[in-house]
This record gives C-alpha cells, structure tokens and sequence, in this order.
C-alpha cells in the first residue's frame, strides 16, 4: 500500500549543504518507492545581511571563513561529488541576496521542488547570479513557470516567507538543510541516505 509522506524543507538556495541535502534525500526516497513524497520549500536566509544588490564572492568568503575557505569549500565539494554533484565554485562571482528566489520558489507551488533543483544548479554549477531578473526568468521559462512572476503572486508568497522565517526562529533553526517529515519528525543537516532512511520509516510508521 503506497504511504503519503509530507516534508518540510527549510533550506536555502546559497547554500551548498542544502543542495547536498536535497540529493541525499532524492537518493533515500528513492529506496522507498512505496512512498509518495510531497515536499514543500521552506525559506531560510543563510545570509539575511547581504544587501540586495549581493557581495564580491571574494569578500564574502574571507569575511565568514578568513582563510580557512578553501579547505571548507574543498570538503564540501567532495561531499557534493560523492552526490553526484559537481560544484563549480570558481565560477561564482557574487554571493547575492536569495530573498527574490525564495520569492519564485514559494510562488510555484508545487512545482517548487523542480525549481530549486535549476536554481541550484544554475547557482552552483554555472555560477549564475540568480538574483538577477533575466536569469530568473530564464530559468522559469524552462519550466514553463514564467507566469508566476506575477507581483500579485510574489507579494503572497513574500508574505510566506516572512512567515517561514518566523516559524524557522521558533524552532530555533540556526542552519539548513533543516527536515520535517510529516509535522512530527525533524533532521537537521545534510545526513547520510541511512539516517535520513530511519527518519522517513519512522514518520512513516508513526
């Protein structure tokens, strides 16, 4: 018998863990093909100070790491090939504001999950700035979602990410990826697909 299974994503875009997350996570449900997964997108700012316009990749990164950036992003990229993931971060030149992304995400709905994975990409692989409106909209128009551009429908799902902000503060969520499965169990970090398995049998079966 096929089992819904609801999860929450609190994660964000600038993030490579989270894009390590999502993966690990497609490659355990993909171990559960009884399962009938629906995921929601939910917004977190890793960095709410960055100005609207984004920061010089360089400065960003020895402003938070100093010189331990290259040994930090070179784990992380090794992480991420073992997901099969091939970051490219050279290729990033700003660290921009993802607030308008989030925005976009939130507004698809359920097609959400989809867009995330091509902003990820288009950040992370192509070094895109995704804050920019011309490559949003690019990469909407691959998904035939340009139309949810609509202000009306951004200034909505603005609301909801001022709200999911808020609902992050209350669950005390001080970094992402950040899981829960069916409003009762919740994952924080980018687990191993074994942990994140006993974590979706157990939600299962609760």
């Amino acid at each position: 018998m096929r089992q819904e299974l609801y999860i929450d994503i609190f994660a964000d875009i600038v993030c490579p863990w989270c894009y390590i997350g999502k993966k690990r996570l497609e490659n355990a449900l993909n171990q559960r093909p009884d399962i009938d997964a629906i995921v929601n997108w939910r917004g977190f700012l890793l960095n709410p100070s960055i100005p609207n316009g984004g920061i010089d990749r360089k400065k960003y990164l020895h402003t938070k790491f100093g010189h331990a950036a290259q040994s930090v992003y070179s784990r992380i990229a090794q992480a991420g090939a073992k997901s099969g993931i091939n970051f490219n971060f050279d290729a990033i030149k700003r660290t921009p504001d993802s607030r308008s992304v989030h925005e976009l995400i939130i507004s698809a709905g359920s097609d959400g999950d989809a867009l995330s994975d091509l902003f990820y990409q288009s950040y992370f692989i192509y070094g895109n700035d995704i804050s920019d409106k011309d490559i949003q909209l690019n990469i909407l128009k691959k998904l035939d979602l340009a139309h949810i551009a609509d202000e009306s429908r951004l200034l909505s799902a603005r609301k909801t990410l001022e709200a999911d902000l808020s609902q992050a503060n209350q669950f005390s969520v001080d970094g992402v990826p950040f899981f829960v499965f069916n409003n009762q169990l919740s994952l924080a970090g980018a687990h191993p697909e074994n942990i994140l398995l006993t974590t979706i049998d157990a939600a299962i079966s609760a």
